[in-house]
């Protein structure tokens, strides 16, 4: 589990919350706000450790959406936590069928503000509730009752720059997902039965995958004695679902933005190297020898898994990419496990890598606003979701309610393992992911039981295992989930320039793969770098570097 937070750490972190959050935290209570004086803080009501939070029962109000259970406030997670709080919450919850940024702009508007706003937002969506005075920066509350929330900025102090907003005041609670399937999502599945019955061993290199297609189409591996069978097969739009998402990495590293940070903080640029170049020419090369189908560049998921999802012994997809399988396969017809991820292929030049990212995903979460009467309630509340015991609860629910402990391996290692009890929790008995926050764990998320008879019923098995193939060749792309930038016009300059240059790499690829260009062309090649340039791609750069707060 998380180390604890040393006295020294603790005093040097909150010391540094307390300078950052300067006028603002202070006018702020000035209005009487958030003023400590009028709060719990100042009463015996409030406990400032521990359990119960509050002496007396408390009611705090908290907005969010809709979810598939409805009524939040008879699930386990809403009595349980009450019961162990003191505090009992009244859950305003808008229309599933409302979109979230047209609820979020009538609740601001209309001033009937929530003790607490739930769920995800934009630095955009933050910056209007600051500037309209609707929620109050936590700065003093971290320092004062944040235990959690330290320990979480002490880990991962990046987390500071992502939660600070221009006016150095922190306003938001953190979301953060750690789960490994999604440090990179650029994977290759392949129909193992037909390795096996090719008795082909995974490919490892551009030239050992051609042989592997090749293999797949002329030899008859679903034993049906027609030549039905499908090479390599993706689909358009889809998450990763185009093949130069994995094919590229051989020779120039492919992430779908086309640029990455340096660890040094400068901007690399991939999509105008010779090694892209290359990566298009074979791409090229596997199209025009009928092993990526013709089908990939037309069609939608939908017809995508009408092609892949046939019953054994009918079996034509070879091998897709896509960022997780489960989310194509239908289980009625397929197993999970039937397509097995690959590793990055070894390219020429002794490349083996795939772009990644680092820490997990994060996302502002939860804000108090400044309609609350007892805001040290409130962030208590809220900070024990940070805890490793909160993170438990919130994705597991109650032990020996929903889970248990058994002495079995965990996928983290562990000798003791967490194994549910009941099916299903997360839609009939717990809150939703993304209500409240949390400081996602490995050490939390993969203490379930390693139960080989439920892998193709728990995908916990299947994301995790393809992650592991993948993880010793990440390249960390450093792109921040989170960016503050208070000046407006780069911001808009970066997301045109992003538009722009994102659809004519995507286009003209496509087109240098399906041979409407030619790749061995040096003007068609020239053609394609004179465009770069012409539409900007130095200013581009210097956008983002920028943006990113990387020009010093």
């Amino acid at each position: 589990m998380k180390k604890h937070v040393s006295i020294l750490a603790v005093l040097t972190l909150c010391a540094m919350l307390a300078s950052c959050g300067g006028e603002t935290a202070s006018s702020t209570a000035s209005t009487g706000t958030a003023s400590t004086e009028s709060s719990a803080a100042a009463s015996e009501l409030f406990n400032e450790t521990g359990f119960p939070i509050v002496n007396e029962p408390v009611t705090l109000t908290i907005w969010g959406p809709e979810s598939v259970q409805g009524d939040y406030s008879t699930l386990l997670s809403s009595t349980y936590y009450e019961e162990l709080t003191g505090v009992h919450i009244e859950w305003d919850q808008y229309s599933s069928a409302m979109d979230g940024n047209e609820a979020f702009n009538l609740l601001i508007a209309s001033k009937d503000l929530p003790d607490i706003m739930g769920s995800g937002y934009s630095t955009q969506q933050v910056s209007m509730c600051i500037e309209g005075d609707i929620v109050i920066p936590l700065n003093d509350l971290i320092e004062k009752y944040g235990e959690n929330f330290k320990v979480a900025l002490e880990e991962q102090p990046q987390y500071v720059d992502m939660l600070t907003a221009p006016d150095g005041n922190i306003y938001n609670f953190m979301y953060t997902d750690v789960g490994v399937h999604k440090d990179s999502e650029y994977k290759m599945w392949v129909y193992t039965d037909w390795l096996e019955k090719l008795n082909m061993d995974a490919p490892t290199t551009p030239e050992e995958f051609k042989e592997m297609l090749i293999a797949f189409k002329e030899q008859d591996p679903n034993g049906n004695g027609e030549a039905d069978e499908l090479g390599l097969v993706g689909f358009y739009n889809g998450r990763q679902s185009d093949p130069i998402c994995y094919l590229m990495n051989p020779f120039e590293l492919y992430n779908t933005n086309y640029y990455t940070i340096t660890d040094d903080g400068q901007i690399d640029f991939h999509a105008n190297t010779d090694g892209w170049r290359e990566g298009l020419r074979y791409l090229n090369d596997l199209y025009e020898s009928g092993l990526i189908e013709e089908e990939t560049y037309v069609q939608d998921k939908t017809q995508f898994q009408a092609l892949l999802n046939k019953p054994a012994g009918e079996t034509i997809v070879g091998a897709f990419p896509f960022w997780y399988q489960g989310d194509a396969i239908d289980t009625s017809v397929l197993k999970w496990t039937d397509y097995q991820a690959i590793a990055p292929l070894k390219g020429p030049t002794g490349l083996q890598q795939t772009a990644a990212r680092k820490g997990g995903s994060f996302a502002l979460n939860n804000m108090i606003t400044t309609a609350c009467e007892h805001p040290e309630i409130a962030f208590r509340w809220l900070d024990w979701m940070l805890s490793d015991d909160g993170n438990l609860f919130t994705q597991f629910g109650v032990e020996g309610e929903t889970y248990e402990w058994v002495d079995q391996p965990a996928f983290n290692g562990a000798e003791k393992s967490l194994k549910a009890t009941k099916d299903n929790v997360s839609g009939t008995l717990l809150w939703n992911s993304g209500h409240v926050p949390r400081y996602d764990s490995v050490d939390v998320r993969y203490a379930v039981t390693d139960d080989e008879s439920l892998r193709d019923v728990d995908n916990t098995y299947v994301l995790y295992s393809a992650a592991q193939i993948y993880e010793p060749y990440y390249v960390w792309h450093n792109i921040p989930d989170i960016v503050w930038n208070s000046d407006a016009d780069i911001a808009n300059a970066k997301s045109d320039y992003e538009v722009s240059f994102n659809e004519y790499i995507a286009a003209t690829d496509t087109a240098f793969v399906l041979g409407n260009l030619d790749i061995d062309s040096d003007a068609d090649w020239q053609n394609y770098l004179d465009t770069l340039d012409g539409m900007g791609l130095d200013q581009y750069l210097e956008t983002l570097a920028s943006y990113y707060g990387l020009n010093g």
